[in-house]
């Protein structure tokens, strides 16, 4: 191994800070495209609401803590409820914590922009009732502070190892909530394939790439949106910065940069099951999907990349520091 490895306390905190980053800007996406969508669609809106909660993995959680399920308790529920691991809040605190502890390895204005973003949301009224009735703006500023951050993270940070820990954890949190909106929006979307060519139809479709920031480029791609069109291109396309075959390809170049390993060879259970996964991944096809199973092959995707992670946590990891983390994987 590397011995030029950072500290494993040190590493630890850069994965995650970047994982509770961008599990932040997943679920902000996640919120304002639900918003948007249901001033569409009023019909439907416990429904889509529900499946945030089943994105996220956290519907058991919310009904143990909610009697209804509304736009009003999941919004508070994922933006400011501290007893959720995965809420808006509870991500800020976490990523302000581990970036404190790493303030001597990330440059000033990453921690400024984290810190403000963190006390933004901490002091915001989460019981006024207008914010309910529209909360866009708040919304749109956390968005526009995340890619703020992204930003000033990519012009500013030397492309060292902790680099790669940084773009490791974003990579693999990215890769996990592509699967998970595809996996609970398509079987959503299952009962409109009878209607094919509908507004419904389009509007559904067209709010799942809008979910994962993919909307616009898909139509120019593809033209109009199709269940196999959507299935290729969040899963297998290489040039997508969100499917899951471009963010596993670039999560496995960096584990790699960390050790220096060639590509073809593996230092490390981590570097062989990633570079195991990413090489089914070339070569798996929209026709093996579909005879599978969409669902049966997400899941079993998913449970590769969570055997990743442990990989990953046990190889480079301290235990003890990475117990408080995982929470809210």
């Amino acid at each position: 191994m590397n011995t030029g490895i950072l500290l494993s306390r040190v590493a630890d905190s850069i994965y995650w800070m970047s994982r509770y980053m961008e599990r932040v800007e997943n679920t902000v996406r996640l919120m304002e495209v639900n918003w948007n969508l249901m001033l569409d669609l009023p019909q439907v809106q416990t429904n889509e609401w529900e499946s945030l909660l089943h994105v996220s993995g956290d519907f058991d959680l919310f009904k143990s803590a909610y009697d209804e399920i509304n736009a009003e308790n999941v919004m508070r529920f994922m933006t400011f409820d501290l007893l959720n691991p995965n809420s808006m809040y509870a991500c800020l605190t976490a990523a302000r914590e581990n970036s404190r502890a790493v303030r001597d390895v990330i440059t000033p204005d990453m921690w400024v922009l984290i810190n403000s973003m963190y006390l933004m949301v901490k002091s915001y009224d989460s019981n006024a009732r207008g914010f309910y009735t529209n909360p866009f703006d708040f919304y749109r500023e956390i968005q526009e502070n995340v890619l703020h951050f992204y930003g000033v993270e990519h012009a500013s940070t030397f492309r060292g190892q902790a680099w790669n820990f940084n773009q490791l954890g974003r990579m693999l949190e990215r890769a996990d909530k592509t699967t998970r909106i595809l996996d609970v929006r398509y079987f959503l979307l299952l009962p409109s394939l009878r209607e094919v060519g509908t507004a419904l139809e389009d509007l559904q479709w067209s709010a799942m790439l809008r979910s994962v920031s993919s909307l616009e480029p898909f139509v120019k791609k593809y033209g109009p949106v199709s269940a196999r069109g959507i299935i290729e291109y969040l899963l297998l396309d290489p040039q997508n910065p969100r499917s899951l075959r471009y963010c596993l390809q670039h999560a496995d170049q960096s584990l790699r940069n960390i050790n220096g390993t060639p590509f073809g060879t593996y230092s490390n259970d981590a570097e062989r099951r990633l570079g195991q996964l990413c090489a089914d991944l070339n070569y798996l096809t929209v026709d093996e999907i579909i005879r599978i199973g969409l669902h049966e092959c997400l899941d079993d995707l998913q449970i590769r990349m969570n055997r990743v992670h442990t990989a990953i946590s046990e190889t480079y990891f301290n235990p003890d520091v990475q117990t408080q983390n995982q929470g809210g994987l």
